[in-house]
């Protein structure tokens, strides 16, 4: 799709590759509900393209392809390399059911891993680098188990390991990043829960609402009962140093507008015993955003933000409303 801007940072880098003729190809393992996001995202960007997907149910992956492009005739089913290799140069998306014609391909530039599977993300993930490819890991479930492995294999092999730009774990990275680059303290990060809590979900009780909502029931479940979120924190965790305040982390029902009055030290009326958390809220106005906490207390800087109505210091928020 054209941009009706002129065009700087990444769209610019974006738009030179394509016209260089050398797009950037993405092997995508699974086309599930996020694999079909990937690939209609991809579809409307220039300078990079999904190159093959490889998935159990060819069908499944052939009907993400017809999603993201509203019409058939882009997917095409291969069973080996030169068939893979052909489709691609062809301008076709090559659908296949053996995830090493993906990885050995190389026509391929970087594998993202969207099964959601911890043990197939470490298995192909480590594949995918010891063969050249960069890895992006949509499986944040890999990442929090094997993920410091993951990062140094790559580190040696000399490729990027990352987990993908625009979830609740980058997205909340972000903020940390700009936070900590300005040279405050942080004192929570987060997100804000996306779906209503019941840690007691089970999945005969969501499986009308996953046909509604064209998700896998599983899934569902986990972002109801928590354990997403869990996952997602000790993402942030893992990369930054911050941990939990408690096991199961607080999880308050503060508001936007109250998280800089709740996240904060139990001595300033909050609910910390430490500064330096990951935590979520289910109150309003948070999701489906991020958040940073910051203890920006010298007066000056107080003094600006409360002009600017970002509240009443010492303690600000930084919030980002979407994932």
């Amino acid at each position: 799709m054209a941009s009706n801007v002129s065009l700087t940072g990444l769209a610019r880098d974006l738009e030179e590759r394509a016209k260089s003729g050398k797009p950037i190809r993405i092997g995508l393992i699974g086309s599930g509900e996020m694999g079909t996001d990937i690939v209609t995202r991809v579809a409307h960007m220039s300078g990079i393209e999904i190159g093959a997907i490889s998935e159990l149910n060819l069908p499944a992956a052939s009907k993400a392809v017809d999603i993201a492009f509203q019409e058939t005739g882009h997917a095409r089913e291969v069973s080996n390399a030169s068939a893979m290799t052909s489709a691609m140069e062809a301008g076709k998306v090559a659908v296949t059911n053996d995830a090493d014609l993906v990885i050995n391909n190389d026509l391929i530039d970087v594998v993202i891993d969207a099964t959601g599977v911890p043990a197939v993300g470490a298995e192909i993930g480590l594949r995918a680098m010891e063969h050249g490819k960069h890895l992006v890991m949509m499986n944040v479930e890999a990442d929090v188990t094997i993920g410091a492995y993951l990062k140094s294999e790559a580190d040696r092999l000399g490729v990027t390991y990352s987990l993908g730009a625009g979830d609740e774990p980058s997205s909340c990275m972000e903020l940390i990043e700009f936070v900590s680059a300005m040279g405050h303290p942080i004192v929570a990060a987060g997100k804000g829960k996306n779906n209503p809590l019941n840690i007691d979900a089970i999945p005969p009780d969501y499986e009308e609402e996953a046909k509604r909502r064209h998700m896998n029931v599983r899934m569902l479940v986990e972002f109801v009962d928590g354990s997403k979120t869990m996952v997602e924190m000790a993402a942030i965790a893992n990369a930054t140093g911050l941990v939990p305040d408690k096991a199961g982390m607080h999880g308050p029902a503060a508001t936007l507008g109250e998280l800089s009055k709740v996240l904060v030290p139990q001595k300033d009326g909050g609910v910390l015993s430490k500064v330096g958390v990951v935590d979520y809220s289910i109150g309003k106005g948070v999701a489906p955003g991020v958040f940073v906490v910051a203890d920006m207390s010298h007066p000056r800087i107080s003094e600006r933000m409360e002009d600017l109505k970002m509240g009443k210091g010492p303690y600000f928020t930084f919030h980002r409303p979407y994932h």
